[in-house]
């Protein structure tokens, strides 16, 4: 199928998920194996028919309908749609039971300025599916203050084919900045700290990073260990 319509995506996620359980039902490599989908009965105009012939190895199957658990952590999911709408395959985003009730729109809607194709529940929440395709640049203006939709973008920005300008509605966490910065972006903020600036096509080089504890998951621990005297605190 080709990628002429925004209105193949529902298309998409059903041949996907048709792939993911067969591919479950297989036991070890998938080297030589050949997965054709064949959809009939579709509405007149629904993109253009191309044969979808794809060998599979282990890995190339793992990356074209790869299923990422994401659990609790909406860190990991947010940041991982950003990451993934560049991508040259296809991916989907699921979460535990709590995560799957918190928005996502946030965070697809900005990234659909960037050319992103991303298929949300009708609710609006996981599971994602992610059409990881080429991007291009473009400048978006952040609906929610949030570090997380901010970090996103960025991703997605440094995947694009041309320069792309992230306006956010209040300053928040510039973690995301800082670091891209120390491993070789070209990421520039201007002094309202409202403005970043992003330039695509820069190589990324491996550092050392040292990072630092995180209180806010310490601090449970030592409220319990202040409750019990008999626990041994370590710092």
């Amino acid at each position: 199928m080709e990628r002429s319509s925004a209105r193949e995506t529902t298309l998409r996620v059903a041949l996907v998920n048709i792939a993911q359980q067969f591919l479950r039902q297989l036991k070890g490599d998938t080297l030589g194996g050949i997965i054709r989908l064949v959809a009939t009965g579709l509405p007149a105009g629904l993109g253009s028919y191309v044969s979808w012939d794809t060998k599979l190895d282990a890995k190339l199957a793992a990356a074209a309908v790869g299923v990422n658990a994401v659990g609790n952590s909406g860190t990991t999911n947010r940041l991982l749609l950003g990451i993934l709408a560049g991508s040259s395959f296809a991916s989907q985003l699921i979460g535990d039971a709590s995560l799957s009730k918190r928005p996502m729109k946030r965070v697809s809607q900005p990234l659909a300025k960037f050319g992103a194709e991303i298929a949300l529940s009708p609710a609006g929440t996981l599971p994602a599916t992610v059409i990881g395709q080429k991007l291009h640049g473009a400048e978006i203006q952040l609906e929610v203050a949030s570090a997380q939709v901010k970090s996103a973008a960025i991703f997605a920005a440094l995947e694009a084919g041309s320069p792309s300008t992230i306006i956010e509605k209040l300053p928040t966490r510039n973690h995301t900045e800082i670091m891209l910065r120390q491993f070789g972006a070209d990421i520039t903020t201007e002094a309202d700290n409202l403005t970043i600036h992003v330039q695509p096509g820069q190589e990324l080089l491996g550092q050392e990073v040292e990072v630092p504890g995180d209180m806010s998951s310490a601090a449970f621990w030592l409220t319990a260990g202040r409750l019990r005297e008999s626990w041994l605190l370590m710092s």
